[in-house]
């Protein structure tokens, strides 16, 4: 290798390739989102409903997974490489435990209470931030804090959305 050449592996199977990949994630995120907001209306008798934001847009990411699978059609790009279940799963863990403490979750007998977003987020922060091997957690603490103000004062006061803060201390 001279200069600044990066070597790639070839992948093992053609749809393994980045490009083709990423085509794929693009095409089954488009159909997921489609089938989730199917219920939606499209048009009401007032005008446009509320969901021909999300079909327009489900639309637009299965045409760019389609357009990116066939421009891969020749070359899919290098390996995505190896990739380690272990950093996988506090990222998803993370997001799971998010979305069951934002707002509390039951199902039977079991009730997870509502955390809102002053725990919520940086819960989510320290246990996805545990994917990185060199993680400290002292720094990840200060990381959490920090973002989450930040998602506080953006989404809950400049945006005005109704996500819950801290309804175990505040009410809302």
């Amino acid at each position: 290798m001279t200069g600044g050449e990066e070597r790639h592996a070839m992948p093992r199977s053609p749809w393994l390739g980045r490009e083709r990949l990423a085509g794929l994630v693009l095409l089954g995120f488009g159909v997921l989102t489609l089938a989730a907001g199917a219920r939606l209306p499209f048009f009401t008798s007032g005008g446009v409903g509320s969901g021909l934001m999300p079909r327009s847009l489900s639309v637009i990411v299965i045409g760019l997974g389609l357009l990116q699978l066939w421009l891969a059609r020749a070359n899919p790009g290098p390996s995505t490489g190896a990739w380690s279940l272990g950093r996988a799963i506090p990222v998803a863990a993370g997001a799971i435990l998010f979305a069951l403490t934002i707002r509390g979750f039951d199902i039977g007998g079991f009730e997870v209470p509502e955390l809102g977003l002053a725990l919520a987020a940086p819960l989510t922060i320290i246990v996805a931030g545990m994917a990185d091997k060199d993680a400290r957690l002292g720094e990840l603490l200060i990381f959490a804090v920090v973002l989450s103000a930040c998602c506080i004062g953006i989404f809950r006061y400049a945006l005005g959305l109704s996500i819950p803060v801290a309804p175990w201390l505040i009410g809302y």
